[in-house]
């Protein structure tokens, strides 16, 4: 037991201490989630929403601002006049304690910066106090009471979500013959076209074995690689498949990052034509993928594999490579399989998995990456989940639920706030049973998964919620 827990923090701080660290707080990803908590799917009309944006700058000045940035949001709360806005002086504090003075509970007081932080908070509070008519009671009580004050907490911890999540919610988007595809949001792959492949009539007739060769494109890009596989083409492969490491793919910048993947580095050389399906090591049929993607594009080879051995019957097998605009990445793979015999009986799958790394971010345009989360293993922040929480344990489900109880626990909103709590509570179970394990990097993306869930469920349920107000009509018809 003691050498297990040795391990885990030994990997814990090589997690902690690894790669270039970014600063926590991306704001473009911060306003995109939390207006997707507020607004759910009709978060893109609210863009331009001058109400919108006073909420955004004021979290931004409570959450993410330090080392002198944000003065045009400073002024820009004071034009709409909203009450009491502190000078960016008395907002302002150094980098090194941002963490610990915004990505804690609501109510957590940080010496260093007491005043800082109470004027930080009183900006958020009073722009929601500025936006929203709460009634006459609030108007006795001030800002710092009630469903405003909870208002204001639900915005604070929507943006420490959206910090843990660390990915930017749009990179991820793609189109794949005219059909979107979501942002990664935990899964490593999706189905596309219901699940079929887009295989032609006369191509599921051939029943002979076929060898397929990509092309590069003037950028050096692999595409797409159409193979026809049988129990012969199984027979024939030889090796283990590794590329020589002058082969270099498009988008190709590797580096390490001990605890968030495992086994490191970041970067594969993917087999678009899996080596275990018969393909070979040539620069065509290579992409530069993530571990993440390569386990996940594994999933579905094995699937192949396993089914051509066991029947010997053939299977159409397609992988594309999708490339946005001039990117030298690829955003992720269509895998595409019928087996031929049988008709799509044994194996029919037509899947996308995404090229992402949790907790790392990629650049599309050229593979350059970076750590993108510097808030998981932090002793001094508010956890996504712990073991016991309670109001001297707290972690961010359940200080989220205290302010989402006092917003919307009515007997009017009684069955959709049920459900709301009933889903949480489910998801909330399912991360505090996750196990620390000597492998860090597994753990990682399993609670990534629960962390994307949990963003889920209140992106569903928070605006129905929200609808019901009339605090929230008064701003938002």
């Amino acid at each position: 037991m003691i050498k297990r827990i040795a391990a885990f923090y030994l990997a814990l701080l090589l997690l902690i201490s690894s790669g270039n660290i970014v600063q926590a707080c991306d704001e473009d990803q911060i306003n995109t989630y939390v207006r997707q908590i507020l607004f759910g799917d009709g978060d893109l009309s609210k863009e331009s929403d001058e109400n919108v944006k006073m909420l955004l700058d004021a979290l931004y000045l409570c959450g993410m601002q330090s080392d002198g940035q944000g003065k045009d949001k400073v002024e820009y709360l004071k034009q709409e006049k909203v009450s009491s806005v502190s000078d960016l002086s008395n907002l302002n504090i150094d980098g090194k304690n941002l963490l610990e003075c915004s990505h804690n509970s609501w109510e957590h007081v940080f010496p260093e910066v007491r005043k800082q932080q109470k004027n930080r908070k009183e900006v958020l509070q009073n722009t929601v106090n500025k936006i929203f008519d709460f009634g006459l009671i609030n108007n006795w009580f001030g800002s710092k009471k009630g469903k405003c004050n909870s208002f204001a907490a639900l915005l604070y911890y929507s943006h420490i979500l959206s910090d843990y999540l660390a990915d930017g919610p749009t990179e991820t988007e793609v189109n794949i013959n005219g059909e979107e595809v979501p942002s990664y949001t935990g899964e490593s792959a999706v189905v596309l076209n219901g699940n079929k492949p887009l295989f032609t009539e006369d191509e599921k007739r051939i029943t002979e074995s076929s060898e397929g060769s990509g092309k590069l494109d003037e950028l050096g890009r692999a595409g797409s690689v159409f193979v026809n596989i049988g129990s012969d083409t199984l027979s024939n492969v030889t090796g283990d498949g590794k590329v020589p490491n002058e082969i270099e793919p498009s988008g190709w910048h590797q580096n390490r990052y001990e605890g968030f993947i495992a086994p490191p580095p970041l970067f594969n050389r993917c087999h678009l034509h899996a080596h275990q399906l018969g393909g070979g090591v040539e620069r065509s049929n290579l992409i530069t993928g993530t571990r993440y993607l390569n386990d996940s594009m594994g999933i579905w080879e094995d699937k192949v594999a396993k089914y051509i051995k066991d029947t010997g019957n053939h299977v159409l097998y397609r992988v594309t490579p999708v490339f946005k605009r001039d990117n030298k990445l690829a955003s992720g793979v269509q895998l595409e399989a019928y087996s031929v015999e049988d008709n799509g009986q044994g194996i029919c799958f037509n899947v996308y998995c995404y090229n992402v790394q949790p907790g790392i971010d990629l650049n599309y345009g050229n593979g350059e990456n970076d750590r993108s989360d510097d808030i998981f293993g932090e002793e001094n922040v508010l956890p996504f989940v712990v073991k016991m929480p309670g109001a001297d344990n707290p972690d961010l489900i359940y200080e989220m639920s205290v302010h989402l109880k006092e917003l919307f626990d009515t007997p009017e909103n009684k069955n959709t706030y049920n459900a709301m709590t009933g889903e949480i509570e489910h998801i909330a179970n399912e991360a505090r049973e996750l196990e620390y394990p000597e492998n860090t990097a597994k753990y990682y993306i399993e609670l990534k998964k629960c962390e994307y869930k949990y963003l889920e469920i209140l992106k569903s349920y928070v605006p129905l919620l929200l609808e019901k107000e009339e605090f929230f009509q008064s701003a938002f018809n």
